[in-house]
């Protein structure tokens, strides 16, 4: 069987690898491969076949799931793991063999069994094994069994015994599967399969050169950069990628191809037999009739039962109502035809089966990118290797970045990286040497092309920062009345002023990065931004070698305070008078307002009397009632029930007085608050309040 290498490897950044292997066939020939038991799912999900001369690979087989017990339970052998040969030509009784005795000619017959015998000499009792033949002359002969040449003629037990003893094989190695592959055609040809299956993520790695010679930038460097590193050489980026095979085959001069990117892969269990639960149907028994003695003759129809014919015949589509004795009358119609089954309207039974185009809808995986290298890559098994993957200039510079969050003492000292490298780089870690020296480390996120990055790696020392914040509410701006009320619109402000003290002998870019609050926060009095962040405002500053530097950032959030006119007092007018929130107009509306609010307050104070006096009298009427049930029938009684009873017509017509009396306050009240609406609601002023 021909050798089947690995040619080609891929490998992603999301725990998968594509392999290609290829293999040199010769006419109708089979191929094996082998993988692990966790493998096959992904094996059977990704399997490519190519026969790359022109032929077809007419089946791809693989071992079973099923227990090896099961696999032989229906083949009549069994080879004890001791005295094999012995055990096994006891169970081929009757099969035809051939047996060459050493130095003799060949016999051919049929297996009769084995028989032992026992000499005695001189060493001790001596057991001889002889294998019994009934040869084709009707002989019985026998033969020293482990004196001879055995071959068996029965093609049945030659296959079963190669099964067998495949399988057994097999199940050695109880997490190892077998791939065959049945590859037809005339010829030399080569054989390419591919798959995926899952692997070890590829990680990278890089070293960034600062201030070594080196080739000069193929693109200037930006502006911002030009003055303090004019002179720097440009500096390098080296990349490497580590690579671990872990499989039990070694890597011999693959073509080794990294992907950074997310593509879409999951685990599907395609190796492990379904089964669907089928419904039971059983034969509906009826019960036995005499057969009906028919008359003969022919049927009319009526005018509706031509009409649903007609109907049907055509292929119509029928009511559920009209449905229901189609058949019936389809039977009426053939039998009055003289016609058997042999369709509708003379035409033949339409299939059932109807044609669908397959199709395929396309999908985008993922932005990548590969990393090809150019020459063969061999990694031993369960042995990780490092693959130079980039070694470019780029344009950067070595820049401070402070953020308080990070470490409020001192600033970080950074690379500002642009990738100009062309490449997509993948995120990893840093190792930074400047001048041939180690001077940190850092972590690189993915960076596409053209991407600018500041790589922290390093604390700078010979800087320190203070930072001095205050924060106060600025006075009111505007003032807008509306709709009856009245806003204030003011702000909440903050400063700061951060204080650099460099104590190192030359000039120096320092990025500052100030927190953005949540909301609605904006600068005023602050230079513009060299960039915002997600979470930070980016301020771009220089630090002269050896002073300090100062640097102030002012921030505010606009507010406001809502008030309704008609609940406020003298003292909040005199007040806004003051602070010149209103002009005289606005004044004398208000102050008109007052008048209204104090009839509206009479009118109130007015109800609330008229409800107390309601509830005494309804508490008097109570008592008054409670008396009247326990008077009995004399003359002294009846004189009192009188006066109880003069009382309560005197209550109720007090009652009725002060019905209308609400009802004439009310109204009185409802019309005041409506004057109060119109003039509040009606009123509108906005005002700049001058400082």
């Amino acid at each position: 069987m021909p050798a089947f290498p690995i040619r080609r490897v891929v490998l992603y950044k999301h725990g998968v690898g594509y392999f290609e292997r290829e293999a040199a066939v010769d006419g109708d020939q089979a191929v094996s491969l082998s993988f692990k038991q966790r493998e096959v799912s992904d094996v059977l999900k990704s399997l490519t076949v190519l026969d790359l001369g022109g032929g077809t690979v007419s089946a791809v087989s693989y071992d079973s799931t099923t227990p090896v017990e099961q696999l032989l339970a229906e083949i009549a052998l069994n080879i004890p793991d001791s005295g094999s040969l012995k055990g096994l030509l006891p169970q081929l009784k009757g099969a035809r063999a051939a047996v060459r005795p050493t130095g003799g000619s060949p016999v051919q017959g049929a297996i009769l069994g084995i028989d032992k015998s026992e000499t005695r000499t001189e060493f001790g009792i001596q057991e001889t094994v002889r294998l019994s033949l009934l040869t084709d002359a009707g002989e019985v002969r026998t033969f020293d069994l482990f004196d001879l040449e055995l071959t068996l003629l029965d093609d049945g037990i030659r296959r079963d015994l190669d099964f067998y003893l495949k399988t057994q094989l097999a199940s050695k190695k109880k997490d190892a599967r077998t791939f065959t592959l049945f590859a037809a055609g005339e010829g030399a040809r080569t054989v390419r399969v591919s798959y995926v299956l899952e692997a070890p993520v590829w990680k990278a790695t890089y070293r960034i050169l600062l201030g070594d010679p080196g080739p000069r930038p193929s693109r200037p460097l930006p502006e911002e950069a030009a003055g303090t590193a004019a002179v720097q050489e440009q500096p390098l980026i080296q990349g490497w990628a580590v690579v671990d095979n872990t499989s039990d085959e070694d890597w011999e001069d693959v073509a080794l191809t990294l992907v950074a990117g997310l593509p879409v892969s999951f685990v599907h269990d395609l190796y492990t037999p379904r089964y669907i639960r089928r419904p039971v149907v059983e034969v509906r028994e009826t019960t036995g009739v005499l057969p009906p003695i028919a008359e003969a003759g022919f049927e009319e129809f009526t005018d509706a039962e031509e009409v649903l014919y007609s109907e049907i015949a055509r292929g119509g589509t029928l009511s559920a109502a009209a449905a229901a004795p189609s058949a019936a009358l389809m039977r009426k119609k053939e039998r009055a035809a003289g016609g058997g089954r042999g369709g509708y309207g003379g035409g033949g039974p339409q299939s059932a089966v109807s044609s669908v185009q397959a199709q395929t809808r396309e999908r985008q995986v993922g932005d990548l990118f590969e990393y090809g290298i150019e020459n063969p890559v061999t990694v031993r098994r369960n042995q990780s290797a490092l693959v130079p993957i980039v070694l470019k200039p780029f344009a950067g510079r070595s820049v401070l970045l402070y953020q308080k969050a990070a470490r409020p003492e001192n600033p970080i000292r950074c690379v500002e990286f642009e990738n100009t490298t062309g490449l997509t780089l993948e995120g990893g870690p840093v190792t930074v040497l400047e001048q041939g020296s180690y001077v940190g480390e850092a972590m690189l996120d993915t960076l596409k092309p053209t991407e600018k990055r500041l790589v922290g790696y390093a604390v700078e020392l010979a800087v320190r920062v203070l930072d001095n914040v205050k924060s106060f509410r600025q006075r009111v701006g505007r003032v807008v009345i509306r709709k009856g009320t009245l806003t204030t619109f003011f702000g909440q402000a903050s400063q700061t002023t951060y204080t650099f003290s460099s104590k190192s002998d030359k000039e120096q870019t320092l990025y500052l990065d100030h927190p953005r609050p949540g909301g609605d926060w904006e600068l005023f009095d602050t230079p513009d931004a060299h960039e915002v962040t997600e979470n930070y405002w980016r301020f771009q500053l220089t630090l002269p070698p050896n002073q300090a530097a100062k640097f102030v950032v002012r921030m505010q959030q606009p507010q406001s305070q809502t008030f309704t006119l008609a609940n406020i007092t003298d003292i909040q007018l005199a007040a806004w008078i003051d602070l010149r929130f209103i002009d005289k107009k606005t004044e004398k509306v208000l102050r008109d307002s007052f008048a209204v609010r104090r009839e509206i307050a009479g009118f109130e104070e007015t109800l609330q009397q008229l409800a107390e006096e309601r509830k005494t009298i309804h508490a008097e009427q109570k008592r008054i009632r409670d008396n009247l049930g326990a008077l009995g029938d004399r003359a002294s009684e009846k004189e009192l029930r009188e006066r109880f009873v003069r009382t309560l017509g005197q209550q109720e017509d007090r009652l009725d007085e002060i019905g209308k009396a609400e009802k004439q306050a009310q109204a009185a009240r409802d019309a005041a608050r409506a004057r109060l609406d119109a003039v509040l609601g009606g009123l509108e002023f906005e005002t700049a309040v001058a400082e």
